[in-house]
């Protein structure tokens, strides 16, 4: 009886150890590129439908915005982050529409998550980049 309660215990304990953080991608798409270094992501897709998510990492010692670029060629894209356990919007474009910008604020060493939803379908191309200015030759 002692062992079998130990092995509970022990079973509750690596779960509680366990954590379930972050977001995770979830998203049918059509003709999807991405690429991703610890510090930047950039995705372009002829058809997106869900959630893509990316796992950043800004430098440490260093902090301040997000640089970003985000185009739709169809649909609607939106482009949030979160390094805090709060989920903030940076972008929102439709149908025709482009954006590079910088937005929200990171500490160095964090962890960041850049979640890209096309909730109804979209077409287009996001980069982010957490450390330095994006190139505008896209």
């Amino acid at each position: 009886m002692k062992k079998i309660f130990s092995l509970i215990i022990a079973a509750t304990l690596l779960l509680s150890l366990c954590s379930c953080g972050g977001y995770a991608s979830s998203y049918k798409a059509i003709g999807l590129v991405r690429s991703q270094t610890k510090h930047g992501c950039e995705t372009s897709f002829y058809s997106l439908e869900g959630q893509l998510v990316f796992k950043l990492k800004k430098l440490s010692g260093s902090e301040g915005s997000i640089s970003f670029s985000v185009r739709a060629d169809e649909g609607e894209i939106f482009l949030y982050y979160d390094n805090n356990g709060s989920k903030q919007q940076l972008a929102h474009v439709k149908a025709g529409e482009s954006i590079t910008d910088k937005g929200g604020y990171v500490e160095g060493g964090d962890d960041v998550y850049i979640i890209i939803e096309a909730p109804n379908g979209a077409g287009g191309m996001v980069s982010v980049e957490l450390n330095g200015e994006l190139s505008t030759e896209n």
